[in-house]
């Protein structure tokens, strides 16, 4: 039988960064949105 600690720890490690990852898209969302809608409103103005 194999050792699966590395892989355990691999997909832990991906896991982590995964969610930190979707905190700062969940964080940073909103205001990129915003910024978008800005600025696609001053084109057509």
């Amino acid at each position: 039988m194999g050792d699966y600690a590395d892989i355990v720890a691999a997909v832990s490690v991906a896991g982590l960064v995964a969610g930190i990852f979707a905190m700062a898209v969940v964080k940073v969302g909103p205001n990129v949105a915003k910024w978008g809608a800005n600025k696609l409103a001053n084109f057509f103005r």
